[in-house]
């Protein structure tokens, strides 16, 4: 029997982001199944663009999707002006990277696999199928049928549903014996959509030369841009709720359109309803050059150049997990929870998952003392968590779902004049995005979270370019992230380094707290400002003037500030103990607060020496 660490069951972003996670903290992984059929997710918002990138995809992104320039509201459809509109490009998250992408799923979950396909610590078996489960003990094994039907199993430590909201891991594992189910969230919606993929493509004076645009002196890239116009679009009564826009990268023309169609019964034809709901938005009758109406009349882009690639209803509606995991079986994804797609949350609530998951599972691998009671409580602090972040998911569907379903309201008409107020007021406007203030709390409000709350932890850190008297920019998570712990130890420092840093060795080896979770190597040091006292002999990490980002290319966003990195500590924090995932566990000031801080993580951790 093959014998693994983790056994992946599922091979969506869920599945995969946790593979790769695992892999980069040299945790060994099965991965069992294949890519998932007919993936429809097109969007990553939020910290789960962050996530991407930490796991290695950044210079993947751009062969692989676009980012969401500004996503707009309309009454009935994106032929009308936007009554509202969300300019994405600014850093409200301080991550300095864009806050959504709208991505092609296969090419992502290709690009995922093909760095998997190069980890020495990940197998994938493709064409496989998972049809039982053992509990032994500490371990667990696996059952399943290759590709051409011959049996086999592993046996691991811990068995991972990603296997989505039908898998077999929940519905023929976990439900039957423990009783884990979906059940209704927070959002109370349930509706049935239509939606199609649509691949566009350009007409040509020579392909089409009757269109009437060419003597206007439209470009066929302009046309394209009038018809299917950039951004995302949220349509609103009166007619159908509508959302629809561009996704994967601008080159390939690929068009999202979903509406809604709760009347949906099978003897309904799809592609006639789309067609019937996407002509009268495809037809103008005045372009965006100010020549008013057109000589010709009514002009709809050519039908020849509109491709459906896909078309079928689906029903919609927010569910999560009664219980996120039984013993050594934990679900993750869309075999945990299930979004409507008015937030771009549902890829992203599993990216968030696997990332929060990875490094506790690499910890209950080798801590030196584990039982059922710390594995249970050491998970149930991330099921806490993952909770209480999909409610906020939930609540972020929940109010773009209300305004593409039933329609502008007072309310919402109150806040956006208030917040173009705000615009135009010099002293208002460094007021907090309200999305920007819960993304800084994080996980302070948990009850029962992974970190210290007597010394401030649980909040994100902030994400800036970094450079140091050696190396170049880079990206603060590719620099403080751990490689081999599962925290890292960040020094704050003026002109002391050498001291600080020794303080901050000398309360770990002290400590005795474990290689695995902090050592000398986890230690990062970092200055507000460039450190100039070379003789200590350290690489002192300093934020990377936006002068020197310009001179260099780096784009740089509205609202990015170097000084987002230390936003988030107390203005006499020294010590800041940090989570793989970024959150902070704790701050502290002064060393006796940083042994207090180990202290508690020890606790936490029920971590004793041999």
């Amino acid at each position: 029997m093959d014998t693994t660490e983790v056994i992946i069951v599922g091979a969506g972003p869920a599945g995969l982001a946790l593979a790769m996670a695992l892999s980069n903290l040299r945790v060994k992984v099965e991965k069992e199944l294949d890519i998932i059929e007919d993936p429809r997710g097109i969007a990553i918002s939020q910290d789960a663009v962050r996530i991407c990138w930490d796991l290695g995809l950044g210079g993947d992104m751009d062969k692989i999707s676009h980012e969401l320039p500004h996503f707009n509201f309309h009454k009935t459809s994106f032929v009308n002006a936007p009554f509202f509109s969300r300019d994405m490009y600014p850093d409200v998250l301080a991550q300095a990277l864009p806050s959504t992408i709208f991505h092609i799923q296969p090419m992502l979950e290709l690009a995922m696999r093909e760095k998997l396909n190069d980890s020495q610590y990940c197998e994938l078996r493709c064409g496989c199928t998972v049809i039982g489960r053992k509990q032994d003990g500490t371990g667990i094994i696996a059952e399943y049928t290759d590709a051409k039907g011959q049996p086999g199993s592993v046996r691991g430590s811990w068995l991972i549903g990603a296997d989505g909201k039908r898998g077999v891991v929940r519905k023929h594992f976990l439900e039957p014996s423990a009783g884990v189910r979906q059940v209704s969230g927070t959002y109370k919606y349930d509706g049935t959509w239509v939606a199609a993929n649509l691949g566009i493509s350009l007409p040509e004076p020579d392909t089409h030369p009757d269109f009437p645009l060419w003597g206007l002196g439209y470009t066929p890239n302009e046309v394209y841009d009038l018809f299917w116009p950039s951004g995302f679009h949220f349509g609103c009564p009166p007619g159908k709720p509508l959302a629809a826009g561009r996704f994967g990268p601008i080159e390939a023309r690929l068009w999202r359109h979903e509406f809604a169609q709760n009347d949906w019964n099978d003897t309904m034809d799809a592609e006639e309803l789309l067609w019937e709901h996407l002509i009268p938005m495809i037809t103008r009758k005045y372009g965006n050059k100010g020549e008013g109406l057109f000589p010709s009349g009514e002009v709809m882009y050519p039908r020849d150049c509109i491709e459906i690639r896909r078309c079928q209803p689906f029903h919609f509606n927010h569910k999560i997990v009664n219980k996120w995991f039984d013993d050594r079986t934990i679900l993750i994804g869309d075999a945990a929870h299930v979004f409507p797609p008015f937030g771009g949350q549902g890829i992203a609530s599993g990216l968030r998952d696997a990332q929060q998951l990875a490094w506790r599972l690499m910890l209950l691998q080798q801590l030196p003392h584990t039982n059922r009671s710390i594995c249970d409580e050491i998970l149930q602090a991330w099921a806490q968590e993952r909770s209480y972040s999909i409610r906020l998911a939930a609540n972020f569907t929940e109010r773009n779902g209300k305004l593409c379903n039933y329609g502008d309201s007072w309310k919402f008409w109150l806040l956006r004049n208030i917040d173009w107020v705000i615009q135009w007021i010099p002293f208002l406007r460094g007021m907090p995005d309200p999305l920007s203030t819960i993304e800084a709390s994080g996980f302070k409000t948990v009850d029962g979270g992974f970190f210290s709350s007597k010394y401030g932890g649980g909040g994100r850190l902030p994400q800036v370019y970094l450079s140091s008297q050696r190396t170049g920019p880079e990206l603060s998570d590719s620099i403080f992230g751990p490689k081999n712990t599962v925290m890292a130890l960040i020094v704050v420092v003026s002109d002391d380094a050498a001291d600080a840093r020794a303080e901050a060795r000398r309360a770990l080896d002290e400590s005795g707290i474990g290689e695995t979770v902090l050592n000398g190597d986890s230690i990062k040091v970092v200055s507000s400002k460039p450190y100039t006292n070379v003789a200590d002999n350290l690489e002192v990490y300093y934020p990377t003037p936006v002068e020197q980002l310009s001179e260099m290319g780096v784009p740089i966003r509205p609202l990015y500030a170097p000084s987002n990195l230390f936003s988030r500590f107390n203005a006499d924090t020294r010590f800041v103990i940090l989570r793989a995932d970024f959150f902070m566990f704790g701050l502290a000031k002064n060393y006796l607060e940083l042994v207090e801080c180990i202290t508690y993580l020890k606790y936490r951790l029920h971590y004793e020496t041999s």
